[in-house]
């Protein structure tokens, strides 16, 4: 502000700003307040949504440990429906899955671990939910589906099990070179774990070494 010669002159100075600017000072102050109170209203929403969609999931952990597979299905439905934008969600999928396999729907299962591979949130789930859609494409007999799924460079640990998937695939397919060759990989990638290596070798023994 230039300096005035009078204090008077400061005054409609001031004035004068606020008569052209004023408006847009109130509003901006009405928009932020609103923004801080949205926020909290936000933040409680978000809260409440996760504290009910924890419930919900205590009741599907608590009906799988006593093996109550039917009285799980109700509460994860409802984590699925309404709360998919809590942590629970991927883990309400995958769990989900199981059960739909469990009765031989396939197709289900098969939405349920898309869904929960295309939005989890959480990148050290998604090896595992690959391997479980994997299987499940295997069953449907997608089987270009589930190689596609295999081709991941950055397998971590999982290295071996997508070996011994993609042998399972190559087999079916009658390309027992292929099938054997991953096997094979599979079993040297696990051969400084404490991996049980039976029912792999099984699998190559069935190709004839």
């Amino acid at each position: 502000m230039d300096v005035y010669s009078s204090e008077q002159e400061q005054v409609e100075a001031i004035r004068s700003w606020w008569t052209e600017n004023g408006k847009s000072v109130i509003f901006g102050v009405v928009l932020g307040l609103a923004a801080i109170f949205g926020w909290r209203e936000w933040q409680s929403y978000n809260i409440n949504q996760s504290i009910t969609a924890s419930d919900l999931f205590q009741e599907v952990i608590v009906s799988l440990q006593q093996n109550q597979s039917q009285e799980a299905k109700d509460p994860a439905n409802e984590i699925a429906r309404n709360y998919e934008n809590t942590g629970y969600a991927t883990l309400n999928r995958l769990i989900l899955a199981q059960l739909a396999i469990a009765d031989n729907d396939y197709s289900q299962a098969e939405e349920h671990l898309r869904l929960a591979l295309d939005n989890t949130q959480n990148v050290s789930l998604l090896p595992e939910i690959r391997v479980r859609l994997t299987r499940v494409y295997i069953a449907e007999n997608k089987l270009d589906e589930a190689l596609s799924l295999l081709s991941l460079s950055n397998q971590g640990m999982y290295k071996s099990i997508y070996e011994e998937l993609r042998g399972d695939i190559f087999a079916i397919q009658g390309k027992a070179n292929e099938a054997r060759a991953s096997y094979l990989q599979a079993i040297e990638l696990s051969s400084s774990s404490s991996v049980d290596l039976t029912f792999l070798n099984m699998k190559l023994d069935d190709l004839g070494r």
